[in-house]
């Protein structure tokens, strides 16, 4: 019994330890929940916007729905890209405001 106090490898098993219930550390930073917010939000938001578009107001002509929305999008690219042209500073939107 004096032999196993001095043995500092020798383990008690009916010592219980008591854990307090807490919580996990926290690790993700503001732009990562921000992310995760806006993915699920854009994300969910584009495959219902499809279907929805298809069946109310397209209906068989939704590639065509498609082509004119995208040359839209390309045309309003094109503005912003003339736009950032005529600005001589780097930076994003922000340079647009000045």
């Amino acid at each position: 019994s004096q032999q196993q106090e001095q043995n500092p490898h020798h383990h008690h098993h009916h010592v219980h330890h008591h854990t307090v219930n807490t919580l996990p550390p926290r690790h993700l930073t503001l732009f990562d929940l921000v992310s995760i917010g806006v993915g699920g939000t854009i994300g969910s938001g584009i495959f219902v916007l499809n279907g929805l578009i298809a069946h109310q107001y397209a209906g068989p002509a939704t590639f065509l729905s498609w082509s004119i929305s995208g040359m839209a999008a390309l045309l309003s690219g094109c503005c912003y890209a003339e736009l950032s042209g005529r600005i001589p500073s780097a930076g994003s939107s922000y340079a647009y405001a000045f």
